[in-house]
């Protein structure tokens, strides 16, 4: 269990950098763009298009799997809250956990089969489109597996009848 923990606090520094990387790389290109039209200099940008398109694919779907990892996600909690500390609210996120589980399978099925597909070079760079294409199948994965957790722990707090707030709390503190 403890190899788990280390491999998944690697992964998260890991998905950390790479989005930094992405934003910074966005911002340089932009940046780059807006800068180049002050000046005489005739050139053809129209590569970075698709260098910002492929950053902004891989940070927004990464970010996903780390929010999805801290459990920082929108949610809304009103029942959670209304029936807060009963053992339906434990229930509720058993089941919230399995449909989430759920969706990410159809969910991944139907990246994998985009993925595959992508046979087609990109427009400018004519790189494999199943560059850009990666990003949401990698970050769809880690929220499976981040749903698989939650679906074991959710089953853990309804087994001892804990609530998750406390376990929230404990594992912050």
């Amino acid at each position: 269990m403890e190899f788990i923990k280390k491999l998944d606090e690697v992964v998260a520094k890991i998905l950390r950098v790479i989005v930094v990387l992405c934003v910074a790389l966005i911002a340089l290109i932009l940046m780059f763009r807006v800068l180049i039209r002050f000046t005489p200099i005739n050139i053809s940008l129209s590569w970075t298009d698709e260098i910002v398109e492929w950053s902004m694919a891989y940070m927004i779907f990464l970010t996903s799997a780390l929010i999805m990892r801290d459990g920082e996600h929108f949610r809304v909690d009103l029942l959670q809250e209304k029936f807060k500390g009963t053992t339906f609210v434990r229930i509720l996120n058993v089941f919230i956990a399995l449909v989430t589980a759920a969706f990410f399978t159809v969910f991944l099925y139907y990246a994998w089969d985009l993925f595959a597909k992508a046979q087609a070079p990109t427009i400018i760079l004519r790189a494999p489109r199943q560059v850009p294409y990666a990003s949401i199948l990698i970050g769809g994965f880690l929220i499976f597996i981040y749903s698989i957790r939650d679906i074991v722990v959710s089953v853990k707090l309804l087994l001892r009848g804990e609530d998750q707030d406390k376990k929230e709390e404990e594992s912050r503190g």
